[in-house]
């Protein structure tokens, strides 16, 4: 009897309540990490990306400017054309209404240069973050899609900046890339046919040849974005390198 009991003890000791095992983790945190970060959407901001401003600047005349001032001056403005100037914030597209605020040139020192004050009206390219602005789609990767502005200006939209849930990224078969490569003039063909394929091409929008592997559609569709001609972003940052305005861009 004794050594039944002991058995029985032995037993009761081997089997582990039910409720005794720590719980398992969920997988919630696991696909928490793996769910795409919250893109930082700015604050929405209304209006256009192009000002008008009349500013004020000092002119330096060279010494062989000093029988005609407007050639010095005009040579001074377009010099600012598509260039980013920090004192104005924004890209100079054009100037008019140029005026010479000065009597005469001033001489400071011994130096030849004439100093002349003048004012001019630019038209300026002003994007700031939170805008809605609309490019041309030059090219996609599974790491960004890249876009034209007024076929001047380069945008970026990194892919963690394309909401996963509306947009996902779709390879071509290899049937779509030798048809695309056919169709910039890869297959053959003369010099005008292969010129007149690739004006075609770059004027197909989202659907061109060059976009390399793949394209970004709407989830669950074929439909590509940018398929209306052209895509609609917001302005997250505008980054300036030198004298060159390029704008980032997140997809709603």
């Amino acid at each position: 009897m004794g050594e039944k009991r002991k058995s029985q003890q032995n037993g009761s000791l081997a089997k582990k309540p039910k409720g005794s095992s720590k719980p398992k983790k969920s997988n919630g945190s696991a696909r928490i990490e793996d769910a795409q970060p919250p893109i930082p959407y700015p604050q929405a901001v209304d209006g256009s990306s192009f000002s008008e401003a009349t500013v004020r600047l000092t002119v330096t005349l060279a010494p062989t400017h000093s029988q005609d001032h407007w050639a010095g001056i005009h040579e001074t403005l377009n010099s600012m054309l598509l260039h980013y100037v920090p004192q104005i914030r924004g890209v100079v597209l054009s100037y008019s209404k140029a005026k010479v605020l000065s009597s005469a040139a001033l001489l400071v020192n011994d130096s030849p240069y004439g100093q002349l004050d003048v004012s001019a009206r630019l038209l300026l390219w002003r994007p700031v973050s939170g805008m809605s602005l609309k490019g041309t789609i030059n090219v996609q990767s599974p790491d960004h899609i890249g876009l034209l502005l007024w076929d001047t200006f380069n945008a970026s939209i990194p892919a963690s900046f394309i909401p996963k849930t509306k947009y996902e990224w779709r390879p071509f078969s290899d049937e779509e890339v030798a048809a695309r490569a056919q169709a910039t003039g890869g297959g053959g063909g003369s010099a005008a046919d292969s010129g007149s394929d690739e004006e075609a091409a770059g004027t197909s929008g989202a659907h061109g040849a060059a976009f390399g592997s793949g394209e970004w559609v709407l989830k669950g569709t074929s439909q590509c974005v940018g398929s209306s001609g052209g895509l609609e972003f917001v302005v997250v940052d505008v980054v300036r390198a030198d004298n060159v305005l390029s704008v980032t861009g997140a997809l709603r």
